[in-house]
């Protein structure tokens, strides 16, 4: 009995020891390190909430797409928020592109789809705007 109670007792005190002395210092540094790699990635993509700040009009008229992530169609935005030019954003017109979401596939029913024959050979564009 006293063999177990002693037992417990330097448990505790080297997981007290280990929890206020030594691990502060382990998770200081591990954050100080994890602070400093995030913030020399560059970022990759922005948010809908920066594309807003611009595009504000634009948004608010969104009805189909207001629910998607703006790059979700155009790719990356991080050097269009900086350049904020129309060279640097994607714009993608193509069928393909449109059906890569829009294709009529078997379970899919949250959005609406179209199969391969609806107006083969026309943009969708030319008949649906997607930001409308």
């Amino acid at each position: 009995m006293v063999l177990g109670l002693g037992f417990a007792v330097l448990v505790y005190l080297a997981l007290f020891f280990y929890i206020f002395g030594f691990s502060p210092m382990i998770t200081s540094s591990s954050q100080s390190k994890w602070v400093e790699v995030e913030l020399s990635k560059e970022p990759k993509f922005a948010d809908t909430e920066i594309c807003k700040e611009c595009h504000y009009q634009l948004y608010i008229g969104m009805k189909n797409h207001s629910g998607v992530n703006c790059e979700a169609c155009h790719g990356s935005g991080a050097e269009h928020t900086i350049k904020r030019s129309s060279d640097t954003i994607a714009i993608n017109k193509t069928r393909d592109f449109c059906l890569k979401c829009h294709l009529d596939v078997g379970g899919r029913k949250a959005i609406e789809t179209v199969n391969e024959s609806h107006h083969p050979g026309v943009y969708c564009v030319v008949c649906h705007n997607p930001h409308k």
